[in-house]
């Protein structure tokens, strides 16, 4: 399953920025994101994220 952008966005609802690996997992697990979209931010860079703009970045450079 692929996650779009928007997905992304949907569990990260409420993502307060600038925000770290860590802080991304927690709030999509609070949001009860599914383990595709856990993974993806498990394999985003360790450093801090400053918008969604920048996660998007981030994973274009992963895929």
């Amino acid at each position: 399953m692929a996650v779009s952008p928007v997905d992304l966005g949907r569990y990260l609802d409420g993502m307060t920025f600038p925000a770290k690996k860590n802080d991304l997992r927690r709030k999509a697990l609070d949001n009860h994101a599914p383990d595709v979209v856990i993974d993806i931010i498990n394999n985003l860079p360790e450093r801090s994220f400053t918008s969604p703009v920048d996660i998007n970045r981030a994973m274009d450079e992963i895929e």
